[in-house]
């Protein structure tokens, strides 16, 4: 089909070819525009079931409009043939990525890509739309390390056409992420996706399948998916994590009740959020409320009198008054716009203001860091939360709240630990004065920890850490370089 035109885009070369159909990369012939498109094998398009459902299908993935999610910009039914024509997306397949980028994806990298799997899949499912047909091979990873999610919908059109369409003698990369409902034969739902994303996320992790698709049967893969659990990650790659492991166990448990009920679910348990309805449960310290009568200014009835009552002493030097009061407003106004005196509390309000001293701002700077971890030592969030920002770029995680997102993570830790310790190296401690008037802190630290039970300290020695104070010296980053 090289050089073909289908609607108003040309052809320009194959993109790879599947047991449904092949992909190519087309033009816009006025626009400019690339676009992937997908033509359905031709032992396929005379069947009528086949177009009728490719159809439906077309027309769902034509209303799932989510940045993680390939578009569908158009769909053609022809007599030559049946066509998406979709979002061209550079990058490379997870799988791909896997074998030649990364190997096994380190946690925190796995975590930023797996939120943005489950946002999309998120979506998609609140739509009604199931894949049905997850795997690597249809999750794009592009330069700016966004994820692409492709074939939504094509997997429900197969899966309910004819069970011969597999070829004889063709690698199995389906069955190696198919539920074990599927496998049954049974209705798929979003339970179903969710297992075959638990299977990915264990690839993610571990740099490989967790059965052997070189070795095993189909029949045996068969069998290990409904009888077996998955094995350990830990044997495949040791510093999979012990939390990654139970994500992986509830979300590919064998029983779809006994599994993450939703992705947003899934997403919890990526970012430790054990506490669902912590947000509607406590209060934010960051709101303060103020209690009792509002302060009601009175009106001065000597302003206001009618030029017949008699002069009074108040009355005949009132404006005296008033020209002290708005020497007085005016004054205050000037102090907190353009703080003649550097004082440090007025700096976040200031519109001009003097630089503060170097040695006055290290001085601050280190007593807010040191403030804060000694407010994490003490296990109360109610004293960590005023260090944040309302809105934090927290290690891995992105534009999250104090509450409920990192409180969820602090819980977490202490559900393990009994105690924390954390030794300032003054020496390592640096900083940077932005041009925006924020902070960037560097230092190094000694952590400790003591386990549940456990009478000694484990410890980190020369841990880095990196901080940004904004200008009212609250975090919104942490521990991200």
């Amino acid at each position: 089909m090289i050089g073909e035109q289908v609607l108003n885009y040309r052809i320009l070369s194959a993109l790879g070819e599947g047991g449904m159909g092949s992909v190519y990369l087309a033009q816009h012939i006025q626009l400019g525009r690339q676009a992937a498109i997908k033509a359905l094998h031709p032992n396929l398009v005379n069947n009528p079931q086949i177009r009728e459902r490719f159809k439906n299908e077309a027309a769902t993935m034509a209303h799932l409009q989510h940045n993680n999610i390939v578009g569908l910009y158009d769909y053609l039914e022809a007599t030559n043939g049946l066509f998406l024509i979709m979002e061209f997306v550079q990058g490379k397949p997870l799988d791909a990525y896997i074998q030649t980028v990364s190997g096994p994806i380190p946690e925190e990298r796995v975590v930023e890509f797996f939120m943005q799997i489950l946002d999309g899949f998120e979506y998609a499912h609140n739509q009604g739309v199931v894949h049905r047909d997850i795997k690597p091979a249809n999750f794009v990873i592009t330069p700016n390390n966004e994820v692409k999610i492709l074939d939504f919908g094509i997997a429900k059109l197969l899966a309910g056409s004819s069970k011969s369409l597999t070829k004889t003698g063709a690698r199995m990369g389906t069955v190696l992420y198919m539920s074990p409902e599927q496998v049954k034969g049974l209705e798929a739902d979003r339970r179903s996706d969710i297992y075959a994303l638990g299977v990915t996320l264990f690839q993610m992790l571990t740099g490989r399948c967790p059965y052997n698709e070189e070795t095993a049967t189909e029949y045996e893969v068969y069998h290990q998916i409904v009888n077996s659990p998955l094995p350990r990650a830990k044997t495949f790659y040791p510093t999979v994590s012990d939390r990654m492991q139970k994500i992986i166990d509830k979300a590919t448990a064998k029983n779809p009740d006994d599994r993450f009920q939703t992705c947003a679910e899934f997403k919890r348990a990526m970012m430790g959020q054990a506490f669902n309805n912590l947000a509607q449960t406590m209060p934010n310290p960051m709101v303060k409320t103020v209690t009792g009568k509002p302060v009601q200014q009175e009106a001065d009835d000597d302003v206001y009198v009618p030029l017949t009552r008699p002069k009074t002493g108040r009355r005949r030097y009132g404006w005296v008054f008033f020209v002290l009061w708005t020497l007085l407003v005016l004054g205050l106004g000037a102090t907190v716009a353009f703080n003649p005196f550097n004082l440090r509390f007025l700096k976040p309000y200031a519109i001009y203001h003097l630089p503060i001293i170097p040695d006055e701002e290290a001085k601050t700077l280190k007593g807010k860091v040191k403030m804060y971890y000694e407010a994490v030592e003490s296990r109360n969030f109610d004293s960590i939360q005023p260090f944040f920002a309302p809105v934090v770029d927290y290690f891995s995680f992105k534009k999250v709240r104090p509450k409920p997102d990192i409180i969820a993570s602090y819980k977490n830790t202490w559900q393990n630990f009994d105690a924390e310790k954390h030794d300032i190296y003054w020496d390592t401690f640096a900083y940077e004065h932005e041009s925006d008037s924020t902070y960037k802190v560097t230092l190094k630290l000694k952590y400790g920890s003591k386990p549940k039970g456990k009478k000694a300290f484990n410890y980190i020695d020369t841990l880095p850490a990196t901080l940004r104070f904004n200008q009212h010296y609250q975090i919104y980053y942490i521990n991200k370089e």
